[in-house]
């Protein structure tokens, strides 16, 4: 199936929440609902959507470059629940981490996430850095990650 990855645009707000929705409570916690969708009002960095050919919006995430320290943060990345293990998020993380090595500059990547997906980042050379216990909410732990560039 053909599918784009393209910048956001704030038409594309409501399918970004439903993605969001499909993940809770699992991935995210309710109160992180209101912080993304602040977020989408106004995102910061670069942000893309993961389309397929019927115009249907199946992921999102983006990035956020920190030049100080020539680091890149990924931010708000998700998949349709209903479609993961569907190659989705290796598409979506494949395109952020070559967009983000385009500039030269950024030397790492960082990022956090919860227990549940920490695996997935692994799997793409993501190195644990620090495991807050119930971080995000009771039994949701905050995952940090590191990807030397």
């Amino acid at each position: 199936m053909t599918m784009t990855i393209r910048l956001y645009r704030a038409a594309d707000k409501a399918a970004c929440l439903a993605l969001f929705n499909s993940n809770m409570p699992k991935f995210f916690t309710a109160d992180e609902r209101t912080e993304f969708d602040r977020f989408l009002d106004a995102p910061v960095g670069r942000y893309f959507v993961l389309e397929v050919p019927d115009g249907a919006i199946v992921g999102c995430g983006g990035y956020e470059v920190t030049s100080a320290d020539a680091t890149a943060k990924l931010n708000w990345g998700m998949v349709d629940r209903a479609r993961h293990r569907d190659g989705l998020g290796h598409r979506l993380l494949a395109h952020r981490i070559a967009d983000i090595k385009a500039d030269a500059s950024i030397r790492k990547i960082v990022m956090d996430t919860s227990q549940h997906v920490a695996g997935f980042f692994a799997a793409h050379g993501f190195r644990t850095t620090r495991v807050i216990p119930d971080g995000y909410k009771p039994g949701l732990d905050q995952v940090e990650m590191c990807l030397d560039l």
